[in-house]
């Protein structure tokens, strides 16, 4: 197995264990609490930003891959954020589920588009902290503290993680307090993710 067969194996395998445990946690959880202020009713639901919060999926896979090719040891603390991050987030939500009322998805095109993103979350559980913006946080960090990564790469991920975390808001999948809970989070995962990288990993992928 190549490099770069390991790496995307690895970024799917995160991914998709991310994605059934996100879910799984759901099945454990408690009577989710509302975490709706008065400031998330004077923001407008857009969902025609659905475009930009679908753009996840596509950021989280394929930027530690142009991380990994900029700084192999960047790569790793990257993923030990990561790896910390989905942790921490599932033990938050176990601890203290929370969820808030969505509204109707109107009948257009990006309505129907985001009526499909509603029913994937259909328990609307898992609010706070945000993985979608916590992950975001993770990306923006790394661009500004990873000097080999090249400019056009930093220029692609910056707006779209900062584009991300704020169609959260707009296409009413997260409010407020879900994006700023992240920020916190983010930052003790870099703190240990600097500290306490997966070498191992790196190994592995570099057959050392």
């Amino acid at each position: 197995m190549g490099v770069r067969t390991k790496l995307l194996f690895a970024e799917i395998l995160i991914l998709g264990l991310q994605t059934l445990l996100y879910f799984g946690v759901e099945a454990f959880e408690g009577k989710p609490h509302n975490v709706a202020k008065k400031i998330d009713g004077h923001i407008p639901f857009v969902p025609a930003f659905v475009y930009i919060y679908v753009l996840w999926f596509p950021l989280i896979l394929l930027f530690p891959l142009a991380l990994f090719r900029a700084d192999p040891m960047a790569y790793a603390r990257y993923q030990t954020a990561i790896v910390l991050d989905i942790a921490l987030s599932l033990l938050c939500y176990l601890v203290y589920p929370t969820s808030f009322a969505r509204p109707e998805a109107p009948n257009t095109v990006s309505g129907r588009a985001m009526k499909l993103v509603f029913r994937g979350s259909y328990k609307g559980l898992n609010c706070a902290p945000s993985m979608h913006c916590s992950m975001c946080y993770l990306v923006l960090h790394f661009v500004g503290s990873t000097p080999g990564l090249p400019l056009a790469v930093a220029a692609i991920a910056t707006p779209i993680a900062l584009g991300i975390v704020i169609s959260t808001l707009f296409t009413k999948q997260h409010v407020v307090i879900d994006a700023l809970s992240a920020i916190p989070l983010a930052a003790v995962c870099i703190l240990i993710g600097n500290r306490l990288p997966l070498t191992a990993l790196l190994h592995w992928i570099l057959g050392a």
